[in-house]
């Protein structure tokens, strides 16, 4: 019987390495989709494993992949209700912001609009809702597609999560083994982290805004706190953004008290607090890292990786961290054996 030489695993290494570099390179388009399924599957493993444990695997990776679907298809119907029925209110705020900074310095990074599209501003904000989606699916087909190979690709990495992490682990030596477990485990705390913080942080933004803005006395203070809580969702910038939105409609409108209370008092509780202290501090305790390097993480990855460097980027540095700390236990272990 033929033995397996070094050289026929490293042609098959090869090999697959290969196969695994063209699925890249044919499929990049989709990396981005891929990525976040593989990274919420993580995050809902530990509740398919409890699950699992009084049903089928089956049932319960249809279950969650399920809910996945109606808690995204409720969230995005309930905000599409609540701005879609305060359009005008919307309308009437950006134009106010427009008209009110039109010869000031601020004008050169607010929208352009014609007199006609000030005249009919519910229209025209619709239009432009229209023309974002657009531009972020400029190809109707390919975005179902995502969307469809989204919902397979998690609901196939819950299924067969623990049986490709076995087979991969099955070839590696016992000291290896040790090392790739501590950085799986770390890997795994940290998109949990993530995306269970995230959704945590705009839940909180959204539960203190509708009392902020009460007691502020605006109108409609639940459109503004939905406003605020969607904003929360985009790391880093949303929102700071969202919320010097608000203080400069109050400047525009003449109400300089109200926008002084929403960037002195508004942006700390608001937004402040949750992204320097809540939200570092919760992902620190959850990965045992300093929150600084999570933050770190989070600056570096989003402005060059894009919406994916929310996940890629605070996990590299998290790998980076206990890569550090493994390297220096091995060499401290080799420094007492000489």
């Amino acid at each position: 019987m033929d033995q397996n030489k070094p050289g026929d695993n490293r042609a098959l290494l090869l090999l697959v390495g290969t196969v695994y570099l063209l699925c890249i390179v044919v499929f990049w388009p989709l990396v981005t989709v891929v990525i976040w399924s593989a990274a919420i599957a993580v995050a809902l493993m530990p509740l398919h494993k409890k699950i699992s444990a009084r049903v089928k695997p089956s049932v319960s990776v249809t279950f969650i992949t399920v809910w996945v679907l109606l808690v995204i298809l409720l969230v995005l119907m309930v905000s599409a209700s609540i701005l879609y029925g305060n359009i005008d209110r919307i309308g009437i705020m950006v134009a106010s912001l427009v008209h009110g900074f039109t010869n000031t310095g601020l004008a050169s990074v607010l929208p352009t609009l014609s007199d006609a599209q000030f005249s009919d501003m519910p229209e025209t904000m619709v239009q432009l809702l229209l023309q974002s989606l657009l531009s972020l699916t400029s190809n109707v087909m390919q975005s179902l597609i995502s969307i469809i190979i989204f919902f397979l690709s998690l609901s196939m990495l819950l299924y067969y999560g623990e049986e490709i992490w076995q087979t991969l682990m099955r070839s590696l030596s016992a000291r290896l083994v040790i090392a790739v477990e501590k950085m799986a485990e770390i890997t795994a705390n940290t998109i949990y982290a993530l995306i269970i913080v995230q959704i945590s942080a705009a839940i909180i933004s959204f539960l203190l805004a509708i009392p902020f803005f009460l007691l502020l006395g605006v109108d409609d203070p639940l459109l503004f706190a939905t406003l605020v809580g969607l904003a929360m969702l985009i790391p880093l910038i949303g929102a700071q953004i969202m919320i010097l939105f608000f203080a400069l409609y109050f400047l525009s409108i003449g109400n300089t008290t109200n926008a002084i209370v929403t960037l002195l008092i508004g942006y700390p509780l608001l937004s402040g607090w949750i992204d320097f202290y809540y939200r570092p501090v919760m992902m620190g305790k959850r990965v045992a890292i300093p929150p600084v390097m999570m933050m770190i993480g989070i600056f570096a990855g989003v402005p060059f990786t894009g919406i994916v460097g929310f996940i890629v980027g605070p996990v590299l540095v998290a790998l980076a961290v206990t890569g550090s700390k493994l390297l220096g236990d091995e060499l401290q272990e080799l420094k007492e054996t000489l």
